[in-house]
């Protein structure tokens, strides 16, 4: 596999354990805002993207759905387009009914008289293929892979770098537009068909001290 083309903003940064791996870094002040950490794998897709915020706790939790927006606009990209994709849950990804992945957020603690968290870490892993050892489809009705839905060769660095596109377009609509139109995006996309619930969403963040450097 070639190095990942991606967007000016972002660094990609290979890994074998990109959700613990970025967390680890961005505490010791290792890493920072753009860093794209991924392993490379023929069956999963696994990359975190690390923020360091500017704005309220409130706010950057506004991230969670608006990277699950870009993330489905990606897929929508990739897949057939009859391929239904949605959210549960605020963390897990369906398609065509079956949880094919999910997300995992991590963010600074607040530090003593500053609600701007130091950092956020935002975590999706994918199921491209089902791996040699993998449960048989029969045995799983309610799981899936995007080649089971309709990519027939996914491929793991085409995947990554549609993402990073339509994330950086979702963050530049939320600069100029505010959350409005990415909450209206998700509501499509939510099997509840409701909008995201700010304060729901963040009881699914991991909390960690904001790290050594601070």
């Amino acid at each position: 596999m070639t190095d990942l083309q991606l967007p000016p903003l972002l660094n990609a940064i290979k890994v074998s354990k990109p959700f613990e791996t970025s967390v680890d870094r961005v505490r010791e002040r290792k890493s920072g805002a753009g860093d794209l950490f991924w392993a490379n794998s023929q069956c999963q897709a696994d990359f975190a993207v690390v923020l360091e915020p500017d704005v309220s706790r409130q706010s950057a939790v506004e991230m969670i759905p608006l990277v699950l927006v870009a993330l489905a606009d990606c897929l929508a990209a990739l897949l057939p387009p009859q391929v239904a994709i949605q959210f549960r849950d605020n963390q897990h990804v369906i398609v065509n009914g079956g949880v094919a992945g999910g997300l995992n957020v991590a963010m600074a603690k607040q530090r003593q008289g500053s609600d701007i968290p130091d950092w956020l870490v935002l975590s999706i892993k994918l199921d491209l293929r089902r791996s040699d050892d993998a449960v048989d489809p029969g045995l799983a009705p309610d799981v899936t892979t995007l080649d089971e839905e309709g990519w027939e060769a996914p491929d793991l660095q085409e995947l990554i770098e549609t993402f990073a596109r339509h994330f950086l377009s979702w963050m530049a609509a939320w600069d100029d537009e505010g959350f409005k139109p990415v909450a209206r995006a998700w509501k499509l996309k939510a099997e509840s068909e409701i909008e995201p619930d700010l304060n729901a969403i963040s009881e699914n963040v991991i909390m960690f001290e904001s790290g050594t450097g601070k």
